[in-house]
């Protein structure tokens, strides 16, 4: 999970003004819990229980203990090799100010940041992602997250197509209310963050007289990021389909582990509308929202109440509460496996520091 400061602003300046392991001699600068988390924990409870009351729990349990045990594991794995694919994916798109070896370690980070996204709410898993790139592997923040920027992108517009696709294909005479708003939903996110791109395209050259140049400095780097090398585009693409490829094995698996019959088209159907649908990050990870809309898709798809039921709980207990509990884990053993997961490694040209294989693309400023 992601630590909260006791006091923001003045860790925050402390931080700034001294990126050195002294801090970790000070532990009582850095807390795990703090009001924000709880709050978080306490309302993703609250909704969970109020779902679960609306449960037929001996049916429920009855379904998932006559599943197939094997499909289960078979899509469990391909959905969480998929953060393997995703790491490899974001060290492509920060070849100009990575090593091709940390492509295991991105991976490794965007697992965590995603775990501690199941208990924060707000999608600040991204910026939290950002800040263990900069700390664990070198690399500016700015940079780092416009690259996340960039993947969140691409996959936007993966996802509102595709759901799109399966959407006209299965429902072309009716369309469902819930399935056209979630597809407009989608569209406007997509096309929004187009929009952030191509200003943050022209940005660098017409930059504001007035803006500092720290500011100058960290939008040329989120730019950086934002921006992957044309040589790494193909693999881009190969690994983003690839990532949805697997996504979609494991949505599939888990249905056909319950009896349920899923072609292409409504794998897809199942895969895409709930990622839709939890796109507003109202609550951590889309609690809530994800289940209604998963059991909703399975409902339109002429799934039976309490199979639709099961197949939403074990869904979500694979999705996100293993995910959570392996997250934890990876925070208890975090220091014999030397994963830093707040605070940071001293600059790379401190004296303490190990030799730099920095690009001098990014020795613009290793603060921002």
């Amino acid at each position: 999970m992601m630590a909260c400061p006791t006091s923001a602003l003045k860790w925050v300046s402390m931080h700034e003004q001294n990126p050195s392991p002294a801090l970790e001699t000070h532990p009582e600068e850095v807390r795990l819990w703090c009001w924000p988390t709880v709050v978080s924990l306490a309302l993703t409870l609250g909704i969970v229980l109020g779902l679960g009351a609306m449960l037929d729990l001996q049916e429920t349990w009855r379904q998932v203990v006559a599943c197939d045990k094997t499909l289960l594991v078979v899509g469990g794995v391909a959905h969480y090799v998929t953060y393997v694919v995703r790491g490899s994916r974001w060290q492509r798109c920060l070849t100009p100010v990575s090593r091709p070896g940390q492509w295991r370690l991105f991976g490794l980070l965007l697992f965590f940041a995603n775990g501690v996204d199941n208990v924060v709410p707000g999608k600040l898993a991204d910026v939290y992602a950002a800040h263990l790139a900069r700390i664990n592997c070198g690399v500016r923040r700015s940079t780092a997250l416009g690259a996340l920027v960039f993947m969140r992108l691409v996959d936007a517009w993966v996802v509102c197509l595709l759901a799109a696709l399966a959407s006209w294909w299965l429902f072309a005479t009716s369309l469902p209310r819930a399935v056209l708003w979630s597809l407009l939903l989608g569209l406007c996110l997509a096309g929004g963050g187009t929009l952030v791109l191509l200003v943050c395209v022209v940005s660098p050259r017409v930059l504001p007289p007035w803006l500092p140049a720290r500011g100058q400095q960290m939008l040329h780097a989120f730019y950086l990021g934002l921006w992957p090398p044309s040589s790494q585009v193909g693999r881009i693409i190969v690994l983003t389909s690839l990532l949805w490829s697997l996504e979609s094995v494991w949505t599939v698996s888990l249905a056909a582990a319950f009896g349920i019959k899923v072609g292409l088209m409504q794998g897809m159907f199942l895969t895409m509308l709930p990622l839709l649908a939890s796109a507003v990050p109202l609550t951590p990870s889309g609690v809530g929202v994800v289940e209604v809309t998963m059991y909703s898709c399975l409902r339109l798809l002429d799934v039976s109440t309490a199979t639709a039921a099961s197949v939403t709980v074990v869904h979500r207990l694979i999705d996100s509460w293993l995910h959570m509990g392996v997250g934890a884990v990876l925070w208890v053993f975090r220091r014999p496996i030397g994963l830093r997961t707040w605070v940071e490694a001293p600059p790379p040209d401190a004296p303490e520091a190990p030799a730099s294989q920095r690009s001098p693309q990014e020795e613009i400023s290793y603060d921002a």
